[in-house]
């Protein structure tokens, strides 16, 4: 066979290689940019990714609603934005989040949508405190407890605590109320609450999730080398996938190049990793 002849199969047999990985590139859902260890997937996305080696930790799968609003695999955790550098994220929780009476709806623990995830409630994030359900009787006198009924239908009282730690409820005297806390962003929180505050403001504003620092690998180590990450389900570490579609460690380093390969080789080697 002519050597351009091969050399214009090769170059198809790369092409078709590139878009059989295309799955794990950096995509976007409305203005989120979706990158390692965040992946793109979906129960509506054809994704040609073999089960044994995915684009990123399970925990980190991102739904891509019609109308580019991202969540966490179809959970009710929506992602606003995402900060890559100090591995935190903004979210919201849609019960809270959605429409203008989300205060109305504020009877639930947050944590428990985040049970068994890698993700951490940041410390910089202000607890917000209701109070409802109180038998028949009135909250207690507690300073900056306000009433947020606001059309709830039920009397809700609110107060806006220090920094929201999961597992030390602010110190606040309950009563006979029922008592539950979310976070809002510490910055974003007024001073003070007043029976005018804009809760709805407040949660969609979101809040600040953290996950462990290179705690799924570095995956700038593979970048830099030349390489895409992904994550190995079956041993539960990061993986780097070389030029020509091999998957070697944490990074390309000390990888041949594919063209040093003699053609047929090359060939050989595309439709075996393809």
């Amino acid at each position: 066979m002519p050597q351009t002849s091969l050399l214009l199969i090769l170059a198809s047999l790369l092409l078709l290689c590139r878009f059989a990985h295309a799955d794990c590139e950096t995509a976007t859902c409305g203005e989120v940019t979706v990158k390692y260890p965040f992946w793109l997937s979906g129960p509506d996305l054809n994704r040609s990714a073999s089960p044994a080696a995915s684009c990123g930790h399970p925990a980190f799968e991102v739904w891509c609603s019609n109308y580019g609003v991202a969540s966490l695999k179809g959970s009710q955790i929506l992602v606003l934005t995402i900060d890559y550098t100090n591995s935190s994220f903004i979210t919201s929780h849609k019960r809270v989040a959605e429409g203008s009476d989300g205060v109305c709806r504020t009877d639930f623990n947050i944590s428990s949508s985040l049970a068994l995830s890698p993700f951490t409630i940041s410390s910089r994030n202000r607890a917000i405190c209701f109070l409802y359900g109180c038998n028949g009787t009135g909250p207690p006198e507690v300073d900056s407890l306000v009433n947020a009924t606001s059309g709830c239908g039920k009397p809700i009282y609110a107060y806006l605590g220090g920094s929201y730690d999961r597992d030390k409820p602010p110190a606040i005297q309950a009563g006979n109320c029922t008592y539950s806390y979310l976070p809002v962003l510490g910055s974003e929180a007024p001073v003070n609450l007043t029976p005018a505050t804009n809760y709805s403001r407040l949660f969609k504003d979101g809040f600040a999730l953290e996950w462990p620092k290179n705690g799924f690998g570095d995956c700038d180590a593979c970048n830099a080398s030349g390489g895409q990450c992904r994550y190995n389900n079956d041993s539960a570490a990061l993986e780097c996938l070389c030029p020509g579609g091999k998957l070697s460690g944490t990074t390309c380093a000390g990888e041949l190049p594919l063209l040093q390969f003699p053609m047929i080789s090359r060939a050989q080697m595309i439709f075996k990793d393809c």
